[in-house]
């Protein structure tokens, strides 16, 4: 499991509005909430964020956060749930993070990664993931940064299933139907050239079109 530190700052203010107000002053509005958990408006450092989500978004982890309000401070344990960006410039505009009980299981997305070069694609093969992320249910200190299979031994025509995934000891899929291909190889795609034969109409015509012309009869 990865486990980060990040820092807060409780906010009162929301709306557009102040969420603008927060931006030009160098810092990024967001929400953090939870089941049956009070959802608290709060606030970052944008530099602080930014070296966060460097390291969030290349997989799951867990989140330590000190939430501060005034000369208090209060800790609670999230993972990161939603990034907005402006369509225009990228850079972030908003963070909602899930609080989670320590010692409870919750359900979280798993990013999964492939490992090695599958066999077939040597032979002209094309390689298609199906599934990109896993929900699976743990505690928090269980929590993989991402999960991990192997495709080297796929040849053209095979395919590896969630059954074929090794989930750490307490972490289990949500989806029980293990049958579902997660990745699989293909045969290259044969662009077949069909021929389309002149209709007799067509051929007449320009048969007629390269033709010398007739010679005119003379006058009687």
């Amino acid at each position: 499991m990865a486990m980060v530190e990040l820092s807060a700052s409780r906010r009162r203010t929301a709306g557009t509005g102040a969420c603008r107000k927060i931006l030009v002053g160098g810092r990024v509005p967001g929400v953090v909430y939870g089941k049956r958990l009070e959802t608290r408006s709060i606030e970052f450092d944008r530099k602080e964020l930014e070296k966060f989500l460097v390291k969030a978004l290349r997989g799951t982890v867990v989140v330590r956060m000190d939430i501060r309000e005034g000369e208090e401070s209060k800790e609670a344990y999230t993972v990161l749930k939603e990034v907005q960006k402006d369509p225009l410039t990228d850079r972030v505009i908003h963070v909602d993070f899930y609080e989670v009980a320590f010692g409870q299981k919750f359900r979280v997305d798993i990013p999964l990664r492939l490992k090695g070069k599958a066999a077939g694609i040597e032979l002209g093969g094309i390689l298609e993931q199906v599934v990109r992320t896993i929900e699976v249910e743990c505690i928090p200190s269980k929590v993989p940064e991402f999960l991990e299979l192997d495709v080297t031994p796929l040849g053209i025509g095979d395919s590896l299933k969630m059954e074929d995934i090794v989930f750490s000891e307490g972490v289990s899929p949500v989806d029980k139907d293990l049958s579902q291909t997660v990745v699989s190889v293909h045969a290259p795609r044969i662009e077949e050239v069909v021929t389309v034969a002149p209709e007799a109409g067509e051929e007449a015509a320009e048969g007629a079109s390269v033709a010398e012309p007739e010679e005119p009869e003379p006058e009687k």
